[in-house]
């Protein structure tokens, strides 16, 4: 299995890996009755640009196939990220429709936050449903905390949904630990979007995790 930097060639059959990693927040935020979140994620793909530009995944390929997905970023990638995808918004939008969205996406941090001074963070965390439990998901993250921890990063952290049970019992074999509760702060009509809990893994002697608590 190879992991690399996804490439703007590789097939778009990836984007529903991304897509898989919070369907329900991605609806809230991208889907209008013209366009699906997907259509939005394979627009952003294809920019370069912002959380989903293919240069700011990360893509583990098998049998030539990409199997699973990853944004990794920290808290200097951040705002570079975010302003990207703020661009990919207008530019897929448009001038007058990307307003809805744009209200809605201030309610992403609510669960979603800038990572920490030292941090590594994971979003788009996505495996193909036919390559779970054979190790992927756990290729694709070890690798990439084997080049933070060498680095000097002090945190491994990713929020999950808490009805993601699946991917709380990978990230807990992983030595990942709950250390806060989010609960989303959004709302529209006829979606129920999860809250999350944060995880955290220390990565160097000395570094400390949030200690656990409730979101308000």
């Amino acid at each position: 299995m190879e992991i690399r930097r996804a490439r703007p060639s590789d097939d778009l059959s990836l984007v529903s890996l991304i897509y898989s990693a919070g369907p329900e927040l991605y609806d809230y935020l991208y889907k209008t009755g013209q366009y699906s979140a997907p259509d939005y994620i394979a627009y952003e793909f294809l920019s370069g640009r912002g959380f989903c530009g293919y240069p700011n995944v990360t893509v583990a390929i098998k049998d030539r196939e990409v199997v699973g997905t990853g944004c990794f970023y920290d808290a200097k990638m951040y705002g570079r990220l975010t302003l990207g995808t703020v661009l990919n918004m207008f530019g897929f939008y448009g001038p007058i429709r990307v307003w809805p969205v744009l209200f809605r996406s201030g309610h992403m941090g609510s669960v979603m936050k800038k990572p920490k001074p030292g941090e590594l963070y994971l979003s788009n965390f996505g495996v193909a449903p036919y390559h779970r439990s054979a190790g992927v998901g756990s290729a694709l993250i070890n690798t990439r905390v084997a080049v933070a921890k060498a680095k000097g990063y002090q945190l491994f952290g990713l929020d999950v949904a808490d009805t993601n049970a699946r991917a709380e019992q990978l990230y807990r074999k992983l030595g990942l630990q709950v250390v806060a509760f989010k609960k989303f702060s959004g709302k529209r009509a006829g979606m129920q979007i999860p809250n999350a809990k944060k995880m955290e893994l220390r990565l160097q002697e000395g570094a400390v995790t949030s200690p656990m608590q409730q979101a308000a």
